[in-house]
């Protein structure tokens, strides 16, 4: 199955309301709508959404919703919560199917050493989830371990579909 990881979006540093609470910033937003349209295009049949219970997960989450028009296919899992082990998680992955792709938005580290477990290393991964970054990763579900990773994507390295659409003509 393949398991895409995706970091929230880049959020408010502090928040009145406590960490739970914080916001995505106007970047955020904008980054993840990029990443939403990048795994639109990918065309991989997703299944399901699952995002930490935080604010800014849960709306990372939505904006991928609404991108893959998968609005009612979202999630919120505890397992994924800030210093949880999304390991955690998986018992619940195990009625996909090896052909299903699977939406999980988190936190970092722990989505790092979660992709580290993925890939059946025994030691956490190098690569950095910078907010937004995403991975796609195809495991075998009956052992979740031995990955392949497909893609690495960060959306500073994406330009808006909006974007494009105005500067190239060919695409108006």
């Amino acid at each position: 199955m393949k398991i895409i990881l995706v970091r929230h979006g880049e959020a408010e540093s502090v928040s009145p309301e406590g960490d739970r609470n914080r916001k995505l910033t106007t970047k955020g937003i904008e980054d993840i709508h990029k990443i939403g349209a990048f795994i639109r295009n990918a065309n991989l049949r997703i299944a399901q959404i699952y995002y930490s219970p935080y604010l800014r997960t849960k709306h990372t989450a939505d904006i991928l919703a609404e991108e893959l028009h998968l609005e009612d296919h979202t999630i919120a899992a505890d397992e994924l919560c800030a210093g949880r082990d999304c390991s955690e998680l998986l018992p619940d992955l195990c009625s996909y199917t090896n052909s299903d792709a699977i939406i999980l938005v988190g936190h970092n580290p722990d989505i790092a050493y979660f992709l580290s477990k993925l890939l059946g290393q025994s030691c956490e991964t190098n690569l950095i989830f910078s907010p937004g970054t995403t991975v796609a990763v195809n495991v075998p579900k009956e052992k979740f371990s031995q990955g392949q990773i497909l893609w690495v994507v960060s959306p500073d390295f994406l330009s808006c579909e909006k974007e494009e659409s105005k500067s190239d003509p060919a695409l108006v």
